[in-house]
C-alpha cells in the first residue's frame, strides 16, 4: 500500500511539472508573436561618391519617427557627409540617405551592421 501511495504521488508531481513546462513554452511562443517591430526599414549599398563610400537608406514604417544617431559597423565606419549630423524626423514612407566611409582615409566601408537610435528605441540591422 505504501509503495502504491508513493508511486501515485510521484506520478502526480510529474504531471504538474509537465503542465508547468507546457504553460511556459506556450507563453514564450506567444511572446515571439507579439515581439515589437522596428519603426524603420534599412537598406544599404554602394554610393556614387566613389568606391570607398557606402550609403544607408532609412525608411519610416510609422507615422512619425526621429532618427537620433546612426552607427555603422560598430563605429568602424564614419559619416562622410559635409553637413554635421542632427536628428531628423521621418514620416510614414519617407526615406533618409546618409553616406559613410572607412575610418581611415581611403579605406572602404563594407556595411555589415547598422545601429539606428530613434525616439522609439535602438534598432540593430545586420
Amino acid at each position: 500500500m505504501a509503495f502504491f501511495s508513493i508511486t501515485l504521488l510521484f506520478a502526480t508531481n510529474i504531471m504538474i511539472v509537465k503542465k508547468q513546462i507546457c504553460a511556459l513554452l506556450l507563453g514564450l511562443s506567444a511572446f515571439s508573436v507579439y515581439a515589437e517591430q522596428a519603426p524603420i526599414q534599412l537598406k544599404s549599398g554602394p554610393s556614387n561618391a566613389g568606391r570607398t563610400y557606402s550609403k544607408v537608406y532609412i525608411t519610416s514604417n510609422v507615422d512619425s519617427v526621429i532618427i537620433k544617431r546612426i552607427i555603422v559597423n560598430r563605429g568602424n565606419c564614419k559619416d562622410a557627409e559635409y553637413l554635421p549630423w542632427k536628428p531628423i524626423r521621418l514620416n510614414f514612407g519617407n526615406t533618409y540617405e546618409r553616406i559613410f566611409t572607412g575610418k581611415r582615409a581611403g579605406t572602404p566601408c563594407n556595411i555589415l551592421e547598422v545601429v539606428v537610435d530613434t525616439n522609439q528605441g535602438s534598432w540593430t540591422f545586420k
